[in-house]
């Protein structure tokens, strides 16, 4: 099954593509040209025979020096097997489109970033034949930001941000800033944020950390969330027991956040896919349709797995 906080990590570059270009530049310092459209390529790298590969988002920018291809892959820990796939994508795209290739990793963890920053060599250690430096964005570099204005400036760099540092102990200082920053959206792009982040952010302490403080805020926004989290069972002060009855509440809370994502973004369904949405009992699949959700252009691409 999808890890969902891995999927959020990198489909928020989809929902906002120009968030590369940020992170580019207030986060890792590269000089990078003035970016003037950005289209999101098919990540199905397979070649004819089965052997299944898939980046997880593949931009093409075009910019004020020509075009170029972003590969944005999130990772949790490390793999010796994930840096030859690596090497594979930057080598397949640039043959393949005959364009310059970078690779951006993504990590909640800041071991896992160290690790990804070392350059990739591959080939004998006498003479390597291929060499690859990715670009790192980790919770050690990317900003933690707990000031609402400051998370008013850019929303969507914001929510990556918390995402980023979901595992952070001190999460909550910049969960509860992005609430407020939220506030001063419109009702509608607020509530997709709100609920991206929710999705994204996974079942741990930061998730809780989230819910109690959408809990205690009186935006507009929040009014559906606040109902969501009651239907889960998980505000405070809920009696204990009736575990059925909770399980059920959060089933129904998460599919009804798909159908909101889908309605906020415009993508049309019909009475058989919100059907099969509503008719999901499986939380994992739901969470994963969710952040799915915030980045398809067709209802078909919502059950791509």
């Amino acid at each position: 099954m999808a890890n969902v906080p891995h999927e959020a990590l990198h489909h928020i570059f989809r929902e906002e593509p120009a968030l590369f270009s940020k992170a580019m530049s207030h986060i890792l310092q590269e000089e990078f040209p003035e970016v003037r459209g950005v289209a999101v390529l098919n990540s199905d790298l397979t070649e004819i025979k089965p052997l299944a590969r898939y980046a997880d988002t593949v931009l093409k920018v075009d910019t004020d020096e020509g075009a170029e291809i972003i590969v944005i892959e999130p990772q949790t820990g490390t793999s010796k097997k994930k840096l030859r796939s690596w090497a594979y994508y930057i080598a397949y795209l640039e043959n393949k489109y005959e364009l310059p290739v970078s690779l951006m990793v993504v990590t909640p963890c800041a071991k896992t970033a160290d690790w990804a920053r070392r350059p990739i060599i591959l080939g004998p250690k006498r003479r390597p034949s291929l060499r690859v430096l990715p670009l790192v964005l980790g919770p050690d570099n990317t900003p933690f930001i707990t000031d609402p204005e400051t998370a008013a400036e850019d929303i969507v760099l914001a929510v990556f941000a918390a995402l980023t540092h979901r595992l952070d102990p001190d999460i909550e200082k910049a969960l509860n800033p992005l609430a407020i920053a939220l506030g001063g959206l419109d009702e509608t792009t607020a509530r997709f944020f709100a609920e991206f982040t929710s999705v994204g952010l996974g079942d741990g302490c930061a998730y809780t950390a989230w819910k109690r403080i959408i809990m205690t805020m009186t935006y507009p926004y929040a009014s559906r969330l606040r109902d969501d989290f009651k239907a889960e069972g998980l505000e405070e002060g809920r009696e204990e027991g009736r575990e059925e009855g909770r399980e059920e509440g959060r089933i129904k809370g998460r599919a009804e956040i798909v159908i909101m994502l889908l309605d906020a973004r415009g993508v049309e369904y019909t009475d058989a896919d919100r059907k099969r949405i509503m008719g999901c009992t499986n939380l994992d699949t739901l969470a994963y349709w969710a952040v799915r959700a915030a980045s398809v252009e067709r209802i078909e691409e919502l059950f791509e797995f």
